[in-house]
């Protein structure tokens, strides 16, 4: 399963578990099941369903239908593996029209905010529309929270609700669709909370954790990669420069300390400035060995000027 069909598992477990113990006032259940009907796929007189991949979604919304008007809806499973709910009767669907405020005569489709009655009613309104026309996508990939919506009108009032609770979403159209959107993890998890998906939360609170921990480890080795790169390629640098004094001039014009210097480079390519320093018979500090390593190397670049000139 994904991760957004686990996210709305839990809200709707949630919002079955606080209406049966009684913990939800009626207003927020009326504005919960007006959410289903308002932002599902159909929600007019002339036509009213919902077709979703969830089955328990499938099933809030047809038992809705049920106890609004008194018959079950028609269901049935399509080709594609999608549930789909259909209320058939005209007068079952001018019932629930009229149930939430409407005439059947409406041009488009808007949110009646004279159902939000209680401090609760948002976060119920906002957990039915995720339920009908919103997703989310798994944290490990990205953070990505939406809601899909098919006229403009019924999508800005939505922007309107979520910036009243303090989550101004953004808006893109899409594919003929109006979206509004999330993309940091922050507005993701404080909505996710509101609409009582809280072990959701809590999941992609710890991923985020994980991946900036990852991140924090990948920088870091990729600054010491970095670091042993350019350790590696200046000793190469200083062992060439040796190899180039020895064959010239020998080691033996260098001066004892950079000549014993010259050795103990040579002979561990991979010791550090701070290592070289330490295995001298007199140990030096890491410029000191810097400072030593740097006359080598004009010494060579010296070495090598009188090379060019005498084949010039």
């Amino acid at each position: 399963m994904s991760f957004s069909t686990d996210v709305k598992s839990e809200l709707v477990k949630y919002a079955l578990s606080v209406r049966e113990s009684g913990q939800m006032k009626p207003c927020c259940m009326q504005t919960e099941t007006y959410a289903l009907f308002l932002f599902c796929r159909a929600f007019s007189a002339g036509e009213m369903g919902l077709k979703t991949e969830h089955k328990d979604i499938a099933d809030l919304y047809a038992s809705a239908v049920r106890d609004m008007t008194g018959h079950r809806p028609k269901r049935e499973r399509t080709a594609g593996g999608k549930y789909r709910v259909v209320v058939e009767d005209p007068i079952g669907r001018q019932a629930i029209l009229s149930e939430f405020g409407y005439s059947g005569n409406e041009v488009n489709r808007r949110l009646n905010t004279g159902l939000l009655q209680c401090e609760n009613c948002r976060a119920a309104l906002l957990r039915g529309a995720f339920l009908t026309s919103g997703t989310i996508t798994d944290p490990e990939k990205d953070y990505h929270l939406e809601f899909v919506l098919g006229t403009k009108s019924l999508c800005m009032d939505l922007s309107g609700l979520l910036t009243e609770v303090g989550l101004p979403p953004k808006y893109v159209q899409r594919n003929g669709a109006h979206v509004l959107y999330y993309k940091d993890s922050e507005s993701v998890e404080d909505l996710l909370t509101l609409m009582g998906a809280t072990e959701a939360t809590l999941e992609l609170m710890g991923t985020k954790m994980y991946k900036d921990m990852r991140n924090r480890v990948n920088r870091r080795m990729n600054f010491e990669n970095a670091n042993s790169t350019r350790t590696f390629d200046a000793a190469y640098r200083q062992i060439e420069a040796i190899r180039y004094i020895e064959q010239k001039r020998g080691l033996q014009s260098l001066s004892p300390e950079l000549r014993e210097l010259a050795k103990l480079r040579v002979e561990n390519a991979d010791y550090s400035l701070k290592e070289l320093g330490e295995n001298l018979s007199e140990p030096i500090s890491r410029s000191g060995v810097n400072h030593r390593l740097q006359k080598i190397m004009e010494y060579a670049d010296e070495l090598r000027l009188i090379e060019k000139n005498k084949k010039s």
